[in-house]
């Protein structure tokens, strides 16, 4: 059995809050009755997204009704019960003694806005325009201004849409309070994904002590890059993640069935080919915190000191984000904590990081908005020119995970066929790099026919994790690499 397969099966097993599984079996025990009255109520429809639309909450066989309808509303509840759970600690640690009630009263309003946007997201209600101190402000509310008034709810809009506006509302109750301005709800989630598997970090760590300048060491290493994101906390089991980590290890080559697209060794020509007057630059526009970020750590090491890059640049978001996506918080926080562990292995790893740090060979690029706005890619030459522009000093931008490929891909259900580039609408700011696990039915660059047969394998292999991507696309004769 394949560790693909084992995953999958377990994956089918275990269960947890946010799973897909676990949301689905709940579901289909509630009476028929119920369920018709909903889809009713909100226009739902018993389809699969239509060829060419986005995806939306409204088509019942979509990754956007079963996030809108089970995954998010947890992911809410969640919140709630933790900050009712730590009430105390939160009073505490942001406050004194002589505002101690003023923090719970603030507290308990935060819960009860939450609360709020909980109830909105299940009643398919508008959204609202920000109208605190959001230093993104006037782009939100002119975004959700210019939606169609047909398209400006949690299920009738693009899922995107409502995906980034609630996360983005949510982190403005905080944003705008007194007392709990910088909480990072997801904080601890994402600090005990890393902490959790530190027996796979040190594994990871061994394994890659190999100085191998070949593509197939680079291929490795894009594998195992792929393969942590199964290490997702939001959605993915922790047993299940942990067997996977040790399975991939053992042997990379027995997931390449479920790479769809591997274009690996494009990649690495596209890095291992020198050229002086152009800056060897690696931008990495992040996912997930705790293991996946450890990863993408030891990929970037292994560019640098193969030659293949001279600086690597990380993107971050720019405040707590689907749940486990990096902020700078979770960015430094890691560093620090691999640097001071007690494994003298992963300490020394630790401190190389934080002194790549140091020297400008790792860098932390400055806070973008961008990054957790409602924008699709394409529109970055006009929403944040700057940060396109930066984006075209790099040799080559590396997207990671779901969220950035349905960006790239502006959420839109294109034919599986198409190519990647065309999907991309114009945006190419240099060479682009995406590793993706496959969790929802937004894809390109498929062989022909090969939707068809993985659909009759697996009639889930879309929504399932089982499957990923490497996928490239070429820049170089636009910017002259």
């Amino acid at each position: 059995m394949t560790p693909m397969e084992s995953s999958s099966k377990d994956n089918d097993s275990k269960t947890e809050g946010s799973t897909k599984n676990e949301a689905t079996a709940k579901e289909s025990k509630l009476p028929r009755g119920i369920q018709t009255a909903f889809d009713a109520k909100y226009n739902i429809v018993d389809l699969q997204t239509p060829l060419n639309a986005f995806m939306s909450g409204q088509y019942k066989r979509s990754f956007a009704y079963h996030s809108l309808r089970n995954r998010l509303p947890v992911v809410l509840t969640n919140v709630i019960d933790t900050m009712t759970r730590e009430k105390a600690e939160l009073v505490a640690l942001y406050s004194t003694n002589d505002f101690e009630q003023a923090a719970r009263d603030e507290l308990k309003t935060i819960i009860g806005l939450i609360s709020q946007l909980k109830y909105e997201l299940q009643t398919d209600k508008a959204f609202h325009d920000f109208k605190g101190a959001e230093p993104d402000q006037n782009d939100w509310n002119s975004f959700l201004g210019d939606l169609p008034s047909a398209e400006r709810t949690f299920y009738r809009g693009c899922s995107l849409n409502a995906e980034c506006y609630l996360y983005r509302k949510l982190y403005s109750f905080v944003e705008n309070s007194i007392f709990l301005k910088g909480y990072d709800y997801f904080a601890k989630i994402k600090e005990q994904a890393l902490i959790d598997n530190m027996d796979d970090v040190l594994a990871l760590t061994k394994y890659t002590r190999r100085p191998e300048h070949s593509p197939k060491m680079f291929d490795e290493l894009l594998k195992i890059n792929l393969w942590s994101n199964c290490n997702d906390a939001a959605n993915d089991p922790e047993a299940v993640a942990h067997m996977l980590n040790l399975k991939v290890l053992k042997n990379v080559e027995a997931t390449n069935e479920y790479v769809l697209v591997d274009q690996s060794e494009e990649i690495w020509r596209c890095l291992d080919t020198a050229n002086s007057k152009k800056p060897q630059q690696v931008d990495f526009i992040l996912d997930n915190a705790g293991y996946e970020l450890f990863s993408d750590f030891i990929l970037a090491e292994y560019m640098l000191e193969q030659g293949l890059a001279t600086k690597v640049r990380f993107h971050v978001k720019a405040h707590p984000w689907f749940v486990t996506d990096v902020t700078e918080r979770d960015f430094k926080w890691t560093l620090q904590y691999l640097s001071q562990h007690v494994d003298y292995i992963i300490s020394l790893l630790g401190k190389k990081f934080m002194q790549f740090l140091d020297e400008g060979k790792f860098e932390l690029a400055p806070t973008s908005n961008f990054w957790t706005s409602p924008h699709a890619f394409h529109s970055m030459t006009q929403t944040d020119p700057d940060l396109y522009r930066s984006l075209q000093q790099s040799k080559l931008v590396i997207f990671k995970g779901e969220l950035n490929y349905r960006k790239l891909l502006q959420d839109v259900c294109w034919a599986s066929t198409m190519e990647l580039s065309t999907c991309l609408r114009g945006f190419l700011p240099s060479n682009i790099c995406v590793v993706r696990r496959v969790k929802s039915e937004i894809i390109s660059g498929l062989g022909d026919g090969a939707a068809q047969a993985l659909t009759r394998k697996d009639p889930h292999w879309m929504v399932s994790g089982s499957y990923g991507l490497i996928q490239f696309v070429d820049g170089s004769r636009e910017f002259g690499y």
